[in-house]
């Protein structure tokens, strides 16, 4: 089949969650492939779960009717996508998180449902053309099971990095120029760390340096107490548009990736997680915690990441310098020889 004739159909929950479906779309539809994107139908109903439970019935019938030659799924949740098994379609199995294991541990679900979900997982891989993971850790953990395996890194596109002004930005905030600035992104829950900040906050209260936040969810508490007992130390700018995102990064000085340790920690590094690449594609450095270890950044344990945000406002802590990490660079071509891989005529 001519490249032209092959539809390839990238599959993606919640897409606005994850703009790394929108970089795969891109990469696949200039190299002339047809592309369908399938992101699920959002049901609000007053009780929750049963928001869930329609959500994930309609998503999987949409599935199954969903027509191509090709399918690039997530694994987040993966269970929507069992029709591709049960019809034997060619399907890439992109692992982006060890979703069973943290869902089990955000949810405290039953040990019966974990184990469900983690034969899902397993089987999804298993059957799939080809498994992706976004790191080296997710990659290695499949690669007995798996017919073909590859390590796709979730980096932004050159395109994020736009012509900013930092002094301009500081300016319209009221921030002056010499003041320390470290910034948060994501999603305001324990998973991302968001309470680690409480540390961060009261280390740096004192110090000519200044904490922005920028995400929603449920642990936005958290934060709206932080803004209240320290209004001069806190800046909170709530959910915003992800093409706002690098002005805020450009003013600041230093990135956050926080995180509990947890026996998850091996599989998240700046390969995975989209905002370290982020920061270091405006040129900041990053200080992290609960991840894998880099010599791209500086990763501490939870307990004493306020204290090592404080030295670096000090002067007593040298952080690393970052590497540039584009999509361009790194990952297209690797998406290309999976999709071109897949489609080849099976002999």
């Amino acid at each position: 089949m001519a490249g032209k004739s092959i539809t390839i159909a990238i599959l993606s929950y919640h897409l606005a969650q994850h703009p790394r479906a929108i970089k795969i779309v891109k990469t696949i539809a200039k190299h002339g492939y047809k592309v369908k994107l399938w992101s699920a139908r959002r049901i609000k109903k007053r009780i929750k779960i049963l928001s869930s439970f329609l959500e994930y019935l309609v998503a999987i019938v949409d599935v199954m009717f969903l027509k191509a030659d090709v399918y690039w799924v997530e694994n987040i949740p993966d269970i929507v996508y069992l029709p591709l098994v049960l019809f034997r379609k060619k399907y890439v199995y992109d692992r982006r998180s060890p979703w069973a294991l943290e869902a089990a541990m955000m949810y405290r679900l039953p040990k019966p449902l974990i184990k469900i979900m983690s034969i899902i997982e397993i089987l999804m891989a298993k059957k799939s053309s080809y498994f992706v993971a976004v790191s080296k850790a997710l990659a290695k953990e499949f690669e007995k099971i798996v017919k073909k395996s590859i390590v796709i890194p979730n980096y932004p596109e050159k395109s994020f990095v736009k012509n900013i002004s930092p002094d301009v930005i500081r300016k319209e905030l009221n921030v002056p120029i010499n003041r320390k600035v470290f910034v948060f992104i994501g999603k305001l829950s324990r998973v991302e760390g968001v309470d680690l900040l409480i540390k961060v906050v009261e280390n740096i209260k004192d110090l000519d340096a200044e904490l922005w936040i920028i995400g929603d969810g449920p642990e936005r508490k958290v934060v709206k107490e932080l803004c209240s007992m320290y209004p001069k130390t806190v800046k909170w700018f709530g959910w915003i548009p992800h093409n706002e995102i690098p002005k805020y990064i450009a003013a600041s000085d230093i990135g956050l990736a926080p995180r509990h340790k947890t026996q998850f920690n091996i599989y998240y590094s700046y390969e995975g997680i989209h905002k370290i690449a982020e920061y270091f594609a405006y040129g900041k450095p990053v200080i992290a915690s609960g991840i894998s270890p880099s010599p791209y950044y500086v990763v501490v344990d939870p307990s004493k990441l306020g204290e090592a945000v404080a030295k670096t406002v000090k002067g007593e802590l040298k952080l690393p310098k970052p590497p540039k990490l584009f999509w361009e660079n790194y990952s297209e071509n690797l998406v290309l020889k999976v999709i071109e891989e897949v489609v080849k005529p099976e002999t």
